[in-house]
């Protein structure tokens, strides 16, 4: 019965992610079918769309700041699915000690001695807030304005 509830409580993060995006003007798709015996194709937990901007997640909560490992294959299928939709990709980690919401490029995460990947504590700390994800789709000007 635990898994489940864990399981609800990460369902749960991941629909406050989609609503916090949602609300800063991103087309946001929730994927029902993530966490799920999914064998070929590569679902991430949230993909979210603005100004021709794709953003891609996997949703991880902590009660307070811990090391998070992903396995090689679910590193993958994310990884594959940021390359084939032109996206950026990153482990959005909820921390509920009141820290709020950090986001962790894929790029950075560390390949473990076993080929699994990690994400540090360090890491986690120093990883972007909702600001950050919401301004990089933001509309910017192109240099030809200020040009005569």
């Amino acid at each position: 019965m635990e898994k489940h509830k864990g399981r609800r409580r990460g369902i749960s993060r991941e629909r406050e992610l989609a609503r916090i995006l949602w609300k800063h003007g991103f087309a946001v798709l929730r994927a029902p079918a993530s966490g799920a015996k999914t064998k070929r194709l590569a679902y991430p937990d949230i993909v979210a769309l603005k100004n021709k901007t794709i953003l891609v997640f996997e949703v991880k909560t902590r009660e307070k700041p811990s090391t998070i490992y992903i396995n090689k294959k679910q590193y993958m299928k994310l990884r594959e699915f940021v390359e084939r939709s032109g996206g950026i990709g990153f482990i959005a980690v909820k921390i509920m000690d009141g820290r709020g919401w950090r986001f962790i490029p894929l790029d950075s995460l560390e390949e473990t001695s076993g080929g699994n990947y990690r994400v540090s504590v360090k890491s986690i700390d120093e990883g972007y807030t909702i600001d950050y994800i919401i301004k990089l789709a933001e509309p910017t000007e192109e240099i030809t304005k200020w040009i005569r």
